[in-house]
């Protein structure tokens, strides 16, 4: 029988493995805490791990023990895959998996609820509401009709922002080094970083986090920007800069800023820290403005994508156990 531990996993995930697995009869083993060098004895008798997009395997002391362990699989229920050493999994012949696509509709979806949220100050709104406030004080926004809208990525979910986008009549600019040909059936064009920078009203992130992409949004790119920007990313923590978008926020350069990623969220993110004190000034500070808009890396989480996870993760281990050919194999 294939045996697969589970780390960071969440109470919300677990019963939809648990729904898919009916299907392969896996015998899981689902662990709250992530994985790291004092729990890496868990995984002795297992085949195989699953772990989320905060657990780090970069450590190579990791990675041989796992190689000790017998581990024949480390399989991503995620897409990004950064946070595995994959050149030493490589040469210990661990197979590498990750869910390539299980719903962008849901991060695209999300990320125009950001610029909604921003662009007409909702969650301000809400607050005032909540405290009896019906004032309109200091809540005017905008139409989007008009604006120019900067995306970067265009991959699977960048596409899905783009055609919502052309349902708000916006000028989309785009860029990636890899070319989507469907952008143009929605009026959108590509340009290059600088142009977007210069031009857009909104910058949406979409991209791949890698050495390339490593604080795409800092300082130098700040200052191209028009003023009164919006920055949204709901893709990774560090391909923004955060002291220095911080900077631009106080300078008024940045006019708001939606975060459903943080670059050090892997010590907060999918925890409680309700009653505990949190020592990232950085993270602080997001928290204390009131424009901007920062929620837990929540933009995958919906029915559908917690469903198509599930079953892709499950079948490419069945496929890599099975020693069949897995479409969705790392390395």
């Amino acid at each position: 029988m294939n045996k697969i531990i589970f780390f960071s996993a969440k109470k919300y995930e677990i019963k939809y493995f648990n729904l898919i697995n009916k299907k392969y009869n896996f015998k899981i083993n689902y662990i709250k805490e992530s994985i790291n060098i004092n729990n890496i004895h868990k995984v002795k008798n297992y085949n195989h791990i699953c772990i989320f997009v905060n657990d780090n395997l970069n450590s190579p002391e990791i990675i041989y023990k796992l190689k000790e362990f017998n581990i024949k699989t480390i399989a991503l229920r995620c897409a990004g895959y950064d946070n595995v050493n994959l050149k030493l999994a490589k040469k210990l012949n661990i197979k590498v998996t990750n869910v390539k696509s299980y719903s962008p509709e849901s991060i695209a979806e999300y990320t125009i609820g950001l610029i909604l949220n921003l662009t007409r100050k909702i969650y301000k709104s809400y607050q005032y509401t909540k405290n009896k406030n019906f004032t309109l004080n200091n809540l005017i926004g905008y139409n989007l009709k008009n604006k120019t809208i900067g995306i970067i990525g265009t991959g699977k979910i960048g596409i899905k922002v783009i055609k919502l986008l052309k349902n708000f009549n916006t000028n989309i600019l785009a860029f990636d080094i890899i070319k989507n040909k469907k952008i143009y059936k929605y009026n959108a064009k590509y340009t290059s970083l600088d142009n977007i920078y210069k031009k857009s009203d909104i910058i949406s992130l979409h991209c791949p986090y890698n050495s390339s992409t490593h604080y795409i949004i800092n300082e130098n790119s700040i200052k191209k920007m028009k003023n009164g920007v919006i920055i949204i990313n709901t893709s990774r923590g560090e391909l923004l800069n955060t002291k220095e978008t911080i900077k631009y926020i106080i300078k008024k350069k940045i006019s708001a800023l939606g975060l459903d990623v943080y670059e050090n969220e892997k010590k907060y993110f999918f925890k409680n820290k309700s009653n505990k004190i949190i020592k990232d000034n950085n993270l602080n500070l997001l928290l204390s403005y009131h424009n901007v808009l920062l929620t837990g890396h929540q933009a995958f989480l919906t029915h559908e994508s917690l469903e198509n996870i599930a079953k892709i993760t499950l079948k490419n281990i069945k496929k890599i156990s099975s020693n069949k050919k897995c479409e969705n194999i790392v390395i």
